[in-house]
C-alpha cells in the first residue's frame, strides 16, 4: 500500500468545507420537501374546495382542477430557482453579479421573449375571466378537443382522434366552449315532402319524450325535449329541427340515443326518410302513317327529277 497516498487521501478529506458541504446537502434537502409541501398544499386546498359539498358543481370542481395546475407548476418555477441561486451562494458564486445581469438580461431578452409575455398574459386572462377550465370541450380555430391540461403558457387539447393539440395561450383569440355549464342537442331531421309534416312532429315530440323518462338519461337531459317545427325545405326533403338541454359533455350520446330512437319510431310510423331522386321526362313523338310516308318520299323523288 502506498502510505504517501493514502495520506494524501486522508489529508484532502480533511480539508474539505465539511460545513459547506452539509449545507448544500441540506439545500437539497429543503428543496424537495418544499417540493413535497407545495404538492400536498395545493391539492389539499382543491380537495378541501370539492369536500365542501358531497356533490359539488362540475364547474367548481373543474376550476379547483385547473388552478391547482397552474399554483403547482409556477410553484415548482420558484422553488427550483431559488434552490439554485443558494446552491451558487454556498458554492463561493458571488451571485450579485448575477441578478444584476439577470436584470439587464431580462430586459434584453424581454424583447424577444414578447410572445412568451404574451402568452403567460394570455393564460391569466383566461383563468380570471373562467373563459375555460380543464375537463371542458373547446373550439379554437380549426382545432376542437378535451382539455386536458392548462397552465399560464399553453392549452393543451385531446382531439377525438386522440391527437394531442398544443396551443400557444397568446394565439387563442377566439375560443367556443362547448361544455359551459350546459350543453345542447341541436338534431335536424330530414322527412320526405309526401309525409305528414303535423304527425312527424308529433313522433319526434314522443320520442324525445320517452328518452328523457329512462332511468339511462333521466339525469344527463336538463329540460324536456322541445320540437321546433319546419327549418328548412330542402330540394327532396323538408328539415324539422329539435333541441335538447343536456348537462355537460353529455350531448354527444344523448344524440346518439335519439337518433337510433327517431328511426325506429320513423319505421313503426311509416314515415319516409327522403333520399336524393330524380325525374326524367321523355316525351315520345307520334309515328308517321305509311301514306304520309309514301306521299312524302314521292314528292322528294319529283322535285329530285
Amino acid at each position: 500500500m502506498d502510505l504517501a497516498l493514502l495520506a494524501a487521501t486522508i489529508d484532502g478529506y480533511l480539508h474539505l468545507d465539511w460545513a459547506k458541504l452539509v449545507s448544500m446537502a441540506f439545500v437539497l434537502i429543503v428543496t424537495l420537501v418544499a417540493l413535497r409541501l407545495l404538492r400536498m398544499a395545493v391539492h389539499g386546498v382543491a380537495r378541501t374546495i370539492l369536500d365542501r359539498d358531497k356533490e359539488p358543481d362540475r364547474e367548481v370542481a373543474q376550476k379547483a382542477k385547473t388552478l391547482s395546475q397552474v399554483v403547482e407548476t409556477t410553484g415548482r418555477i420558484v422553488v427550483f430557482t431559488l434552490a439554485a441561486l443558494t446552491l451558487l451562494s454556498l458554492a463561493g458564486q458571488d451571485i450579485t453579479p448575477l441578478l444584476a445581469s439577470a436584470g439587464i438580461a431580462g430586459v434584453a431578452i424581454g424583447f424577444g421573449a414578447q410572445n412568451v409575455i404574451k402568452d403567460w398574459l394570455g393564460g391569466f386572462f383566461i383563468l380570471f375571466e373562467n373563459q375555460y377550465s380543464v375537463d371542458d370541450v373547446i373550439k379554437v380555430g380549426s382545432y376542437s378537443g378535451l382539455v386536458e391540461k392548462m397552465d399560464l403558457r399553453r392549452t393543451v387539447l385531446r382531439a377525438a382522434d386522440g391527437s394531442v393539440v398544443v396551443i400557444p395561450n397568446g394565439e387563442i383569440r377566439v375560443v367556443t366552449n362547448l361544455t359551459k355549464e350546459w350543453s345542447r342537442v341541436v338534431m335536424d331531421v330530414n322527412v320526405g315532402y309526401e309525409a305528414d309534416i303535423d304527425h312527424a312532429m308529433e313522433v319526434l315530440a314522443r320520442a324525445g319524450a320517452e328518452l328523457a323518462q329512462e332511468d339511462e338519461f333521466a339525469k344527463l337531459i336538463i329540460d324536456s325535449p322541445e320540437v321546433l317545427g319546419v327549418e328548412a325545405l330542402g330540394e327532396y326533403h323538408v328539415t324539422l329541427r329539435m333541441l335538447v338541454k343536456t348537462q355537460p359533455l353529455q350531448q354527444w350520446s344523448v344524440a346518439r340515443a335519439l337518433r337510433a330512437r327517431i328511426k325506429k319510431a320513423f319505421d313503426r310510423e311509416g314515415i319516409p326518410v327522403p333520399y336524393p331522386h330524380q325525374v326524367t321526362i321523355t316525351r315520345i313523338q307520334p309515328m308517321e302513317t305509311t301514306e304520309e310516308r309514301l306521299a312524302s318520299f314521292g314528292g322528294q323523288r319529283v322535285r329530285s327529277e
